[in-house]
């Protein structure tokens, strides 16, 4: 696979304070380059995909070693050893974030002001509705996994587990309608968006 890692990225710039946006502009050329623009849409469809992933299957462990860039600009992430209720550490549970959202991940966008920024919520909100449209699908086989596995970790937290992914999908009990739907992408980034939490656990 064509990736490589985060943190793989940060050592080959220079260290842990080196930043994505710089992986770009190297990889790519300048921000006003055909190739950089292009790797910019990528980043951001695949940022905002693997955004709700993240929030609806309640994906943890999501360290700089588990999230990946390829040579397109696409972000991903590997290890799903945890997700619906199952998270990592006994006691401190540091990824309270819907998603993972730093500062550089939307720098490489552009800033927090900027089109693509927008373009990100936008691919966030028509993903969140097409997502509410064929939850039943979604449900039904977590359901059929619950009853047929229960004592896999990801359902230690036994029936409420489906009744919280429920709940992610249908925050109010019913679809969204667009203006519904909007705002609600809007209050998971600002939640998610330089999250303490998800700093902490970048820093440990």
């Amino acid at each position: 696979m064509d990736a490589l890692s985060i943190d793989s990225i940060k050592k080959k710039m220079g260290g842990k304070n080196s930043q994505i946006i710089h992986y770009f502009k190297q990889q790519f050329g300048g921000s006003r380059s055909k190739a950089f623009k292009q790797a910019r849409q990528n980043f951001c469809k695949s940022l905002a995909a693997y955004s709700l992933l993240c929030y609806i299957l309640q994906i943890k462990d999501r360290h700089n070693g588990n999230i990946l860039v390829d040579i397109y600009g696409h972000l991903m992430h590997i290890d799903f050893g945890f997700f619906l209720s199952h998270a990592p550490g006994k006691g401190v549970k540091f990824e309270k974030a819907p998603f993972k959202l730093t500062a550089e991940m939307v720098e490489v966008l552009g800033g927090n002001r900027s089109a693509t920024f927008v373009e990100f919520r936008e691919y966030m909100k028509q993903g969140f509705m097409a997502l509410q449209q064929h939850a039943s699908k979604i449900i039904i086989i977590v359901e059929m996994m619950f009853l047929g596995q229960n004592d896999l970790e990801c359902f230690k937290g036994g029936e409420q587990t489906i009744r919280d992914l429920k709940q992610r999908f249908f925050p109010t009990g019913k679809r969204f309608t667009n203006t519904e739907c909007q705002r609600h992408i809007d209050n998971l980034v600002e939640e998610s968006y330089q999250n303490w939490r998800t700093r902490c656990y970048d820093n440990f």
